[in-house]
């Protein structure tokens, strides 16, 4: 039985994935976050979308994914075979972000009273006294095209589909006004070679649309993403998994636009139960 969960957590921009894989890994402290952020290919080299003329940072094309799919290929056969505690740190510090944008205050999101109850909740479920003693590490790849749909991957490459590299996986959503408030409120995103600041318009030309033409198979296979109201998806209390897509029911998900501790509660909850159906 492998002791390794590759836990794809994906999403539209602005969901709250990077905020969930820092909080998280603060709850089950052998993980590595592979952020897909970091993967992003130099600025000169991201397509320029035909009909606006703006670079177009939220498709498949922008990212050297063959790359991230040897390095969570690479991960993953190291820490099969290392004792957990021993190798994690290292592959950590190597995979540290260099690119990828967590919100400024992701640690005043959570008290740590808060953080504290979920890590007790999560010990007891896995039959534990503390951190330390959490018998599994996880790879976390955090990026908004993990489950992309494999009928809209860029030039037909299914070598370089991280999904496939998943166990499992989480996806994050919110509410349209929700993601759109959070992308415009950014003052702009560091890349490989400088600054990228959104130009006008650019959520509704090119994020929005993105979401909804990669995601298709997701939000279609979930009852809970309701797309018919421009207000967009809707809340899930739950981590749902989704049914009659290309990904076999190994995909939840759950959204963001509840409180912090609800969400991460959830995030947790799957991880835990994802473990378990390996015991």
């Amino acid at each position: 039985m492998s002791r390794v969960i590759v836990l794809g957590l994906s999403g539209p921009s602005c969901s709250g994935k990077t905020t969930i894989a820092l909080n998280l890994l603060k709850l089950f402290p052998h993980t590595v976050i592979i952020h897909q952020d970091d993967f992003y290919k130099s600025d000169n080299q991201v397509p320029v979308d035909s009909q606006t003329g703006f670079k177009d940072w939220d498709c498949p094309a922008a990212f050297e994914m063959e790359k991230l799919v040897e390095s969570i290929c690479s991960v993953r056969k190291q820490l099969e075979t290392q004792e957990i505690a021993a190798e994690v740190g290292s592959i950590r510090d190597h995979f540290a972000s260099q690119w990828a944008n967590p919100p400024r205050d992701v640690d005043n999101l959570l008290t740590s009273v808060t953080l504290e109850s979920i890590r007790k909740s999560v010990l007891s479920s896995l039959g534990v006294g503390k951190t330390e003693e959490i018998p599994f590490s996880i790879i976390l790849v955090d990026g908004i095209l993990l489950f992309h749909d494999l009928t809209v991957t860029e030039n037909g490459d299914m070598k370089a589909h991280p999904g496939k590299m998943c166990d499992t996986g989480l996806f994050v959503y919110a509410r349209y006004l929700t993601l759109k408030a959070r992308r415009e409120a950014r003052s702009g995103y560091a890349t490989k070679d400088g600054l990228w600041v959104d130009p006008p318009g650019y959520f509704d030309k090119l994020v929005w649309p993105n979401f909804l033409k990669y995601n298709a198979e997701i939000i279609a296979a979930h009852l809970d993403i309701g797309l018919g109201n421009p207000n967009g998806i809707g809340a899930c209390g739950t981590a749902a998994i989704t049914s009659g897509d290309s990904w076999g029911g190994k995909v939840a998900v759950c959204s963001s636009d509840m409180p912090a501790e609800d969400t991460l509660r959830i995030c947790a909850k799957y991880i835990v139960d994802e473990w378990r159906k390996r015991c």
